[in-house]
């Protein structure tokens, strides 16, 4: 693959070909009139995709030097899932948990800084391990009464590396939402919900943390790359009417603001976390109209 060595480059000369395979088997079990059981298996491979087998260089929105690897083979995944489902006229529950061991599992990861003539940049580049996925997602509906009604959203997901044996970087930590909504026809279909986001800490993360030399003051400083930001919690609410317009003709007006409270917070996922906050309050007016 690598043809020629030219001291600062690699003159090479790739030859990618990818058999990719899928299949899914299930069952269901029904428990009674309002609860039955799921079973899934599914098989799935994927190819690395060109920004995980070329990149070579600085990803400018990030500030970051993101190096692909053309070694990478195709990841390869085996599912398990039981599923719980209760539902009747007022109510929906259901209950997701699954297993997923995926051989050859991609990620990126710091390595480490890289100088450049615009100065040093963190280096992450990307790899591949055997991984462990398991979880849960639970997603409860109940309507109160004609007008009122109450959502809950939560997710838990456990990621090992299990080759390294360390947790997997850039997992998301325990979630949960939850929102009431209170809809009235009778008010040009009035509808206005209140959610409540709340995001956890995530506590399981590997040590990529590294010691950079400072030139300009002679002094070795820790980068702190890997410790993730502390748990929040957020607030919106949302609001929608529609109103006519003539006999075919209708406009829906939508007013959502999010970061109701203008929370200060920092999203483990967001590249961005290292250099500044999250969104503040944000309004959002939205004018639709079908004709």
């Amino acid at each position: 693959m690598v043809i020629q060595d030219l001291g600062t480059q690699l003159l090479t000369n790739p030859e990618l070909s990818f058999h990719n395979f899928a299949m899914s088997l299930g069952a269901k079990r029904t428990l009674s009139e309002e609860n039955s059981l799921l079973f899934n298996y599914t098989l799935a491979t994927r190819p690395p995709n060109i920004a995980e087998l070329f990149s070579d260089g600085l990803h400018h929105s990030a500030a970051r030097i993101e190096l692909g690897s053309l070694t990478l083979n195709s990841e390869k995944s085996n599912r398990f899932s039981l599923s719980f489902l209760k539902e009747n006229s007022s109510s929906k529950w259901q209950i997701d948990t699954y297993v997923n061991a995926i051989q050859d599992y991609i990620f990126i990861a710091p390595n480490g800084t890289e100088q450049t003539i615009r100065g040093a940049f963190p280096k992450w580049e990307y790899r591949q391990t055997d991984a462990l996925l398991v979880g849960f997602d639970i997603n409860i509906q109940k309507e109160f009464s004609e007008n009122w009604g109450y959502s809950l959203n939560t997710s838990y997901i456990y990621a090992q590396d299990t080759e390294n044996k360390m947790p997997i970087i850039d997992m998301p930590p325990f979630q949960m939402r939850n929102s009431i909504s209170y809809n009235n026809n009778d008010w040009h279909g009035f509808s206005s919900t209140l959610i409540s986001e709340f995001i956890g800490r995530q506590n399981r993360f590997p040590d990529f943390n590294f010691n950079q030399f400072i030139a300009e003051t002679n002094t070795t400083v820790l980068v702190d790359i890997s410790t993730p930001p502390n748990a929040y919690h957020l607030f919106h609410i949302n609001n929608t009417m529609n109103f006519d317009l003539g006999k075919h003709s209708k406009i829906q007006v939508s007013l959502n603001i999010n970061n109701l409270l203008n929370t200060s917070y920092r999203n483990y996922l967001n590249r961005l976390r290292f250099f500044a906050d999250d969104l503040g309050r944000n309004f959002q007016l939205q004018i639709k109209i079908n004709y």
